[in-house]
């Protein structure tokens, strides 16, 4: 909390993951707690935790919200477009998958927000993304085409069939 100011740990926390499961556990404990079954949640720990600010219930979106790791994906797409010029990373994208997939999630909560859903985009990072040029829509073609993938098959199908 003195670091951040609450006690929202994000549930993937790459600085600390223990932490980020602790605090996961105490919220299930303190639910089976309020359930009346078996739980390691005391009075004590209840009063201890509620003393610093701890939440029971938090919103969805601060439970998998994580801005360290989207602003390292961020810097990640943005080193991309300077190589390609561009921020249409392939759907199968070998040098970097995990990119690829931020990539796409961040157009399923891109939607969602547009949606009213539930939603981890905030407006700050569609307008951190727009800045860079990227788009939400992508033609079909754009989503599947990977000439990287597809000349180096080419390549090893030549190569078979020397």
């Amino acid at each position: 909390k003195a670091e951040t100011g609450h006690c929202r740990v994000p549930r993937k926390f790459d600085k600390n993951q223990a932490l980020s499961n602790w605090v996961s556990k105490q919220r299930q404990h303190y639910k089976l707690k309020v359930d009346n079954k078996t739980s390691q949640m005391t009075a004590e720990r209840t009063q201890a935790l509620e003393s610093i600010g701890f939440g029971w219930q938090v919103a969805k979106y601060e439970l998998v919200r994580n801005d360290e790791g989207w602003q390292r994906r961020y810097e990640e797409l943005k080193r991309f477009k300077a190589e390609t010029g561009h921020c249409r990373v392939p759907r199968k994208f070998d040098k970097n998958q995990a990119l690829s997939n931020w990539v796409s999630k961040q157009r399923q909560h891109y939607k969602l927000k547009v949606d009213n859903k539930t939603s981890q985009m905030t407006a700050e990072r569609t307008q951190a993304l727009e800045s860079i040029g990227f788009g939400w829509q992508v033609a079909k073609y754009e989503l599947v085409r990977n000439d990287e993938g597809w000349q180096r098959r080419y390549e090893e199908l030549k190569r078979f069939k020397a």
